[in-house]
């Protein structure tokens, strides 16, 4: 049988982890850690928005109630944006799994997806 006391606290623990925040000029704030090192698994904003973009504008338009033109013009974008954005679709998991993490190389910017084109074949694009 468990017997429970009347007298019983929540245990808490308190603890504190020493770090600062740097913003290094126009780029995202880093998390330094008391031994001067830069934490690199580091969230890229834009990356991640631009993926769900990509699956959710997919979603819309394979189901079917409106075509390309008349999408772009619902959500005043070009044509061309919108391609660019959807072809992030056809990024390998693994490439969209490391993003989502936060350890994406840190050369792999959205940029330079949405500019130039990148393989169709997923083993390829690993060594992008």
């Amino acid at each position: 049988m468990l017997e429970i006391s009347e007298n019983t606290e929540p245990l808490v623990q308190k603890v504190k982890i020493p770090f600062r925040i740097v913003k290094r000029g126009k780029h995202k704030p880093h998390i330094i850690k008391p031994n001067n090192s830069v934490d690199e698994k580091i969230m890229d904003d834009a990356l991640v928005q631009a993926l769900g973009k990509a699956k959710l504008w997919e979603n819309e338009l394979m189901a079917g109630d409106v075509d390309l033109e008349e999408f772009c013009r619902k959500k005043k974008l070009t044509p061309k944006y919108v391609l660019k954005v959807l072809r992030l679709n056809s990024l390998s998991p693994s490439i969209k799994t490391a993003i989502m993490n936060g350890l994406q190389p840190k050369t792999l910017v959205l940029k330079d997806l949405l500019r130039k084109p990148f393989p169709p074949i997923w083993e390829d694009q690993k060594r992008m």
